[in-house]
C-alpha cells in the first residue's frame, strides 16, 4: 500500500512572505495531486499548517474550505495534523468541522501496520491552541493524549508510524516541549 504526504501548504489569500508564497499553495497541491494519481495512494496525511493566519474567522474558514476542497478531490483515505497555524484564529472543532474530522488525535490501520495521529497543538498549561491564545513555540501533547497513546500502542502489535506536526526529536523551537515524554511511551511500545 501506499500513503502521500503533504504539508506545510499555509494556504491564504496574502502576499508572498519570504518562503512561503500563500497563493501558490493550491497549485502546488494540485500538482502533488498530479503525482498521487499516478501511484493512487490509499491514505492521504495532509502533516499540518494546511491553512495560514487570516484577519478575520470567515476569512479563515474561507480559505479552509478552499483548500479542504481540493485536497477531498485526491485519491486516499484523507487525514489531517493539526498545526499551529491551523488554529491561529480558529478554533479546533471549527478546523476539524471543516475537515470532516471528528478528532485532532486517533489511530488506524493499514496492511499490517498501525498509524497514529498526534495533536501537539497544547500550550504547557494544556490549554488547546486557539484564537491568538498560544505563542507557537509551546507546543505539548497534554496528559489525556499521552495516556491515550500508551493506551492505543498497547493494543496493537503491528509496527507503529506516528504524525505529527511539530518535532518530537529537538528541543530547539520546533519541538514538542515534552518530546522526551512522547519518545518514552514510544520506546516502551
Amino acid at each position: 500500500f501506499r500513503i502521500g504526504l503533504v504539508t506545510d501548504l499555509h494556504h491564504a489569500d496574502k502576499a508572498a512572505r519570504g518562503s512561503r508564497h500563500y497563493r501558490e499553495s493550491l497549485g502546488k497541491l494540485a500538482e502533488a495531486g498530479e503525482a498521487f494519481a499516478k501511484v493512487s495512494p490509499e491514505h492521504l496525511v495532509e502533516l499540518g499548517d494546511f491553512i495560514d493566519s487570516a484577519d478575520s474567522i470567515s476569512e479563515e474558514k474561507r480559505h479552509l474550505r478552499e483548500v479542504q476542497k481540493k485536497f477531498s478531490e485526491l485519491p486516499g483515505k484523507k487525514h489531517h495534523v493539526l498545526g499551529n497555524h491551523c488554529v491561529h484564529t480558529l478554533t479546533k472543532q471549527e478546523f476539524l468541522g471543516g475537515v470532516g474530522r471528528e478528532k485532532s488525535y486517533y489511530s488506524f490501520d493499514q496492511g499490517g501496520w498501525h498509524f497514529v495521529v498526534l495533536d501537539s497543538c497544547f500550550r504547557s498549561d494544556g490549554v488547546p491552541y486557539q484564537r491568538k491564545n498560544f505563542v507557537w513555540t509551546d507546543p505539548n501533547i497534554p496528559a489525556a493524549e499521552l495516556e491515550w497513546l500508551a493506551a492505543d500502542l498497547q493494543k496493537s502489535k503491528r509496527p507503529t508510524v506516528v504524525f505529527a506536526h511539530q518535532r518530537l526529536d529537538v528541543s530547539d523551537s520546533h519541538g514538542v516541549k515534552n518530546g522526551p515524554a512522547v519518545r518514552a511511551i514510544l520506546e516502551k511500545s
